[in-house]
């Protein structure tokens, strides 16, 4: 299979990333290439080794609101250097959502949007990555009783294990690490650690300013810092009072073996054993007793289930596969039966 990958227009494509669409993406080409597949890169630059990284631009801003006058000449520019490189049946991935719309139009090649923990999706092809997130964005699209539809599929969001070690030990505080977004529920997470009375360390940068009262706000951190803060962290807040796509943060923190304790809708309940990696929770109360419960769950356990779950080298089959059905529909489409070879 040959994928044409596209990347963000403000920084260089790179798995650590602290910014989630960067490292899926880079991730993603990591995967496809340890696949064995053909794998070039469109956009500011790659950090992962690739078939051929085609610099279009130089890094801007991100604009997510797609008003910024660079989509339509980042777009224009992708678009051209994939036409001199496509083959038929080839696979455009994008992860930008409506912003990439203009590659849609590119003949011969299947446009998906490989990674979706977003709203404004376009492609036929969607991978979700959550089924709760799917079937939202089906409702909101198709309206209150739509029907399924066979080629957008459910792929967990992934991590490469090595690049979040297992911890070694743990310091006396809690950790909320993400965007200040009051939506975020970051207000839960300190009232929680307020009522018992141990500290609660704050990563991270956005539009809202919570009462810092028995608060550590670090700001922005590096991956190495990122990695560090979760590993010696008693566990994880993830408290998002809106309904989470899916939540990097929760399989960051898992996979460094630290529980993790969110809500109780959204993608977590998909993500989170009570007692096993973490907690889901409705009430102060909850988040009160998780909290002093997260002590006593077993490091190691919770690594474990995060590589068996979201690890690359678990979701690169499930996304081989996918791509085998769309390759399918140049056959006979959803009618197309593949016979397994005798033992």
């Amino acid at each position: 299979m040959q994928f044409h990958v596209v990347g963000l227009p403000d920084a260089r494509t790179n798995a650590t990333s602290s910014c989630a669409f960067n490292a899926l993406t880079g991730n993603f080409i990591k995967m496809m290439v340890s696949l064995g597949h053909k794998v070039s890169h469109y956009g500011v630059g790659c950090n992962e080794i690739c078939y051929e990284d085609v610099v279009v631009s130089t890094p801007v801003e991100m604009d997510w609101s797609g008003n910024s006058s660079y989509w339509l000449k980042y777009n224009q520019i992708i678009r051209s250097e994939i036409n001199l490189r496509k083959q038929h049946g080839d696979f455009v991935c994008v992860i930008n959502g409506k912003l990439n719309q203009l590659l849609d139009n590119i003949s011969e090649v299947q446009v998906v949007e490989f990674a979706i923990g977003y709203t404004g999706t376009f492609s036929k092809y969607r991978v979700f990555a959550s089924h709760s997130h799917m079937q939202r964005m089906w409702v909101a699209q198709n309206g209150i009783d739509p029907n399924g539809d066979f080629y957008n599929a459910v792929i967990p969001h992934y991590l490469d294990p090595s690049d979040f070690p297992l911890k070694t030990k743990t310091d006396n505080y809690f950790l909320y690490i993400g965007r200040l977004n009051q939506r975020k529920g970051i207000q839960i997470a300190i009232d929680t650690c307020k009522y018992l009375n141990i500290p609660l360390k704050i990563a991270g940068t956005g539009d809202y300013t919570p009462r810092m009262d028995g608060v550590e706000y670090l700001g922005a951190v590096n991956h190495s810092q990122r990695v560090k803060l979760y590993q010696d962290a008693i566990a994880t807040f993830v408290p998002t009072i809106y309904l989470e796509p899916f939540g990097m943060t929760v399989i960051e923190s898992q996979m460094c073996g630290t529980p993790v304790i969110t809500t109780d809708w959204g993608s977590f309940p998909e993500l989170i054993e009570n007692g096993l990696n973490g907690f889901r929770c409705r009430t102060l109360n909850q988040f009160v007793q998780s909290a002093q419960k997260s002590f006593s769950l077993n490091s190691q356990n919770i690594r474990l289930h995060a590589i068996k779950n979201w690890s690359v080298d678990t979701i690169k089959y499930k996304y081989q596969d996918y791509f085998q059905s769309l390759l399918d529909l140049w056959d006979q489409g959803w009618n197309t039966v593949h016979i397994p070879d005798a033992a």
